[in-house]
C-alpha cells in the first residue's frame, strides 16, 4: 500500500505537461519539484527492495516447510503461510491445542537444530 501511494505521489510531481499529472509540481519552483522526485525515487526503492527480500525470505520459509511431512507441514504451513495461530491451527487439524502447540515446539527444535549442524 505504501509503495503505491508513494508511486502516485512521484507521479503528481513528475510530467505536469500532459494534463492532471504532474499538479503537485506545477505550484512549486522546478529545484523543489525535482527534490521532491528524488526523495519518492528513494523511497519506492527503498520499498521495492524490501518487498523482494520479504518474497525471497517467503520462498525459502516455503522451501524449509516443504521438506515436513504430514501434520508437521500442516502446521507449519497454517502457522506461517496462512498466518494462523496454534490455537487456530489446533481447531483446523481436530487436535488438541496442547498437543498442537508440543508438536510446533518439537518442530522448532528440529529446525533450530538443523541450523546448527
Amino acid at each position: 500500500m505504501d509503495l503505491k501511494i508513494n508511486k502516485r505521489e512521484l507521479h503528481r510531481w513528475s510530467n505536469y505537461s500532459d494534463g492532471d499529472d504532474g499538479d503537485l509540481a506545477k505550484h512549486q519552483k522546478f529545484l523543489t519539484a525535482l527534490q521532491k522526485q528524488k526523495h519518492l525515487k528513494g523511497v519506492v526503492e527503498r520499498l521495492n527492495d524490501r518487498i523482494e527480500r520479504l518474497e525471497k525470505e517467503r520462498k525459502e520459509i516455503i522451501e524449509l516447510i516443504d521438506q515436513f511431512n504430514g501434520l508437521n507441514n500442516r502446521i507449519l504451513k497454517l502457522k506461517y503461510v496462512e498466518g494462523l495461530t496454534l490455537e487456530s491451527v489446533a481447531e483446523k487439524t481436530g487436535y488438541t491445542y496442547q498437543y498442537i502447540r508440543s508438536r510446533h515446539a518439537d518442530i522448532m527444535k528440529m529446525i533450530r537444530f538443523s541450523k546448527n549442524v
